[in-house]
């Protein structure tokens, strides 16, 4: 092709959206007289985990397949190399039948992307994978708010602060009521595993009236933590030979990989997750799924301790429920409670919602997020649903929506795992970051199609969730502008010019409703959760609730920050830190 003005002409028309790349290497591949592939319809072919791709940067040629005896190969020539393709390809007709066109795009995504088993949901369900930070109309109603934010600072002083108290009453009275209902709700719910239906296998009968079940351990530099890890797998009340447990591990890991040495059983095994981008949880958990033979699948974090009869609970409650039901969450506690500071405004959060909120949404059978580890799955509708996704930092969140959008339910199980909390303010802060951050992720990407939302997945199952997260952003994004307002009037240290007039006194009275609704129903619900769970209090541990929300408050504008920067960087937690792990006697909560 000649020049455009110094350039190539497709290069112009592309650089100016004058036609896509789509468009233009499908005319490549008809002027070629070989087959176009779309993005999305073809993957590497991988052995041994291995790309078999010959060549450099974005064209190939990429191994796909075999057909006939013959490879077959995707490409996707530069602009420059267009002209030389067609000629070849008229020299050696017969190489036509092993050539197929694609674009450059698409040939870098299956590089880096669809490498089985990682890129099964951006293959299968792209507008539900997180790779893509912001849609194209995401980033409009962005621009419309952002607007509309700016020309309400022109807004009376009145009007805006009424504007703001109303914003932050909602949320914080919303999810203030949430947490009194699911702490009143708590004390009188039966959980509908309390009262377990009768399945063949139990403790006298025999091993294979037990199903296959598949435990996922990703780890990643957590040596240190091994040995106690398998001692807590082995000892599950579980027929071992009915057990597939898998440690996941990194391929740069050696040293956790090491140091299994001599500890594995005959049921447990080490899987080497491949190099690649994005390195998350996720990920691992993705070749783990392809490597699972159980019936069921569950994950279990490296600090984890699960009550030894956890699996046992999880197949009796499956066997007796509908096959609709595609998950149970059992509930997480912390047993570092007494470290620090953090450590105990953890442990108080965590009975809330395992112990209270989940349990209360699972009764009326409402979608939740999930936790990032205790999840017990149906692994025909976990791989229906694409599995876990590996852009997305809080993985356990999106994989609830995500379910209830595929038309299964989600409920809580009555059995515990016990967990290190973090102790140190750094590592809690960039947990706490990444949470936040994958939270962002989760929400724009089922906002994308927010009527296809409400289709699959139904008004009643969304609505409470969607008030629960978005009451708790909002919360986080405004907790601290609202506690240095209200405690600046408070002290007097300043007043409201308009308090005389009616306006003034609504700003007043909604943020006293919000300031009391707010930390007196978290008070109420960490009263009655810790009372349950059998965690000693002491008045300073409520008091400090405010103190940790300002905390969390500076974790969320870093999750922000991040969100823009580095979407899909995942904050190492480090774990085996805890002082002092105690199991309370009483485990399960009734």
């Amino acid at each position: 092709m000649g020049s455009y003005h110094g350039d190539n002409p497709a290069r112009h028309l592309l650089r100016q959206s004058l036609i896509t790349e789509e468009t233009y290497y499908s005319a490549v591949a008809e002027s070629c007289g070989v087959p176009f592939l779309p993005d999305g319809s073809f993957r590497p072919l991988v052995v041994g985990d291995v790309v078999m791709q010959f060549g450099e940067g974005e064209a190939g040629p990429l191994l796909i397949g075999i057909e006939s005896g013959r490879p077959i190969y995707a490409v996707a020539p530069a602009l420059e190399d267009v002209a030389d393709m067609r000629t070849l390809l008229q020299r050696h007709p017969d190489w036509s039948s092993c050539i197929r066109v694609t674009t450059p795009s698409a040939l870098r995504i299956a590089i880096t992307v669809l490498r089985a088993p990682a890129g099964e949901l951006e293959q299968r369900f792209p507008e539900m994978s997180a790779r893509e930070r912001i849609t194209p109309g995401q980033y409009s109603g962005l621009s419309m708010l952002s607007s509309g934010f700016a020309a309400g600072m022109i807004l009376p002083l009145e009007t805006q602060a009424f504007a703001f108290s109303l914003v932050v009453g909602m949320s914080c009275i919303s999810t203030g009521c949430g947490r009194i209902v699911s702490a009143v709700r708590a004390s009188a719910l039966a959980l509908c595993d309390r009262v377990e239906p009768h399945f063949g296998g139990d403790a006298s009968g025999s091993a294979d009236e037990w199903p296959l079940y598949t435990v996922l351990v990703p780890l990643y530099r957590e040596a240190a933590v091994v040995p106690g890890l398998v001692a807590a797998l082995a000892s599950l009340d579980y027929p071992q030979e009915r057990l597939d447990i898998k440690f996941l591990v990194e391929c740069d890991d050696h040293d956790t990989k090491a140091a299994f040495s001599g500890l594995l059983f005959s049921h447990m095994e080490v899987v080497v997750v491949p190099d690649g981008r994005p390195r998350t949880k996720p990920r691992a958990l993705s070749y783990g799924l392809a490597a699972a033979r159980g019936e069921f699948v569950t994950i279990f974090d490296a600090e984890d301790r699960p009550e030894p009869d956890q699996l046992k609970r999880a197949v009796r409650r499956f066997r007796a429920s509908p096959d609709k039901l595609a998950c149970l969450q059992a509930s997480l506690s912390i047993d570092n409670a007494g470290d620090s500071f953090f450590t105990r405004q953890f442990a108080m959060e965590y009975a809330v919602l395992f112990d209270q909120m989940i349990p209360w949404f699972s009764s009326e059978g409402w979608a939740f997020p999930l936790g990032g580890t205790s999840n017990h799955f149906r692994r025909s509708a976990l791989i229906e649903a694409g599995g876990w996704d590996p852009y997305n930092v809080t993985e356990d969140a999106d994989l609830g929506i995500r379910l209830a959008r595929f038309g299964y339910d989600s409920a809580a199980l009555n059995s515990t795992t016990f967990e290190e909390a973090p102790v140190t303010w750094k590592v809690w802060y960039a947990q706490r970051a990444r949470w936040y951050k994958g939270w962002l992720q989760t929400c724009f990407v089922h906002l994308r199609d927010p009527g296809l939302l409400l289709k699959q997945a139904g008004l009643a199952k969304t609505l409470p969730m969607s008030i629960l997260i978005a009451g708790s952003l909002v919360t986080l994004a405004v907790h601290p502008l609202f506690t240095l307002a209200l405690v600046g009037y408070c002290l007097g240290l300043w007043g409201l010019p308009l308090t005389d007039g009616l306006v003034g006194q609504m700003v007043v009275i909604l943020s006293g409703l919000t300031a009391s609704v707010g930390y007196g129903a978290a008070v109420f619900a960490s009263l009655t959760a810790a009372r349950r769970r059998g965690i000693p209090l002491r008045i300073l541990d409520l008091a400090g609730i405010p103190l940790y929300w300002l905390c969390a408050s500076l974790a969320f504008y870093r999750a922000i920050w991040d969100f823009v920067v580095r979407p899909h960087h995942w904050h190492k937690t480090t774990h085996g830190t805890a002082r002092n792990r105690l199991l309370p006697v009483a485990n399960t909560i009734s």
